[in-house]
C-alpha cells in the first residue's frame, strides 16, 4: 500500500527498457530496485559508496521476490516505495511497491533481502550501528 512508504524514488521508463511490445522488460525491474535503495541510502543521510570505500559496510542481495501486477510501459513515469521494514544481525529486508506516477496503479511488489558483506574477508558481518539507527529514525 503506498501509505505504507515514507521514500518514493522516480525515473521514467527508457526505450531500451522495453521489449517489442513496448512493456517493460522484467530483468530491468531488478536494476530499478536497485537504483531505489541507492537513493534511500542517499535520503537517510548515507552515501553507499563510501561506506563500501572506507570498509564500513557493503551489500551482497541473497533474495529477491518479484510480482507482477501490471505493466510499465515505454516512456511511462514510475514512483519506487522503497522501506527497510527488518533489520537482522547480518542482514536487512526492503520492501519495494511500484507504481505508475500520480496514481494508485501497482506495477510490482517486491521484497529483497541483503546481507551486510565484508568483501575483504569475504563472509557476512554485523549490520553496523549507525546503519540500523539511521535507518530506525527516518522509517519511525
Amino acid at each position: 500500500m503506498r501509505s505504507d512508504f515514507r521514500f518514493f524514488h522516480r525515473l521514467r521508463v527508457r526505450y531500451s527498457e522495453v521489449d517489442w511490445q513496448g512493456i517493460v522488460f522484467n530483468a530491468h525491474y531488478l536494476t530499478y530496485l536497485d537504483v531505489a535503495i541507492t537513493e534511500y541510502f542517499r535520503k537517510i543521510g548515507l552515501d553507499y559508496m563510501q561506506l563500501v570505500q572506507e570498509g564500513k559496510m557493503d551489500m551482497a542481495l541473497v533474495k529477491t521476490t518479484l510480482e507482477f501486477k501490471s505493466s510499465a510501459m515505454f516512456d511511462e513515469e514510475l514512483e519506487i516505495g522503497t522501506r527497510i521494514f527488518h533489520i537482522g544481525n547480518t542482514s536487512y529486508s526492503v520492501e519495494f511497491e511500484i507504481y505508475k506516477t500520480g496514481s494508485e496503479d501497482l506495477v510490482l511488489r517486491a521484497q529483497t533481502i541483503y546481507v551486510n558483506y565484508n568483501s575483504v574477508k569475504r563472509k557476512a558481518e554485523q549490520v553496523p550501528v549507525f546503519f540500523r539507527s539511521s535507518v530506525q529514525t527516518f522509517e519511525q
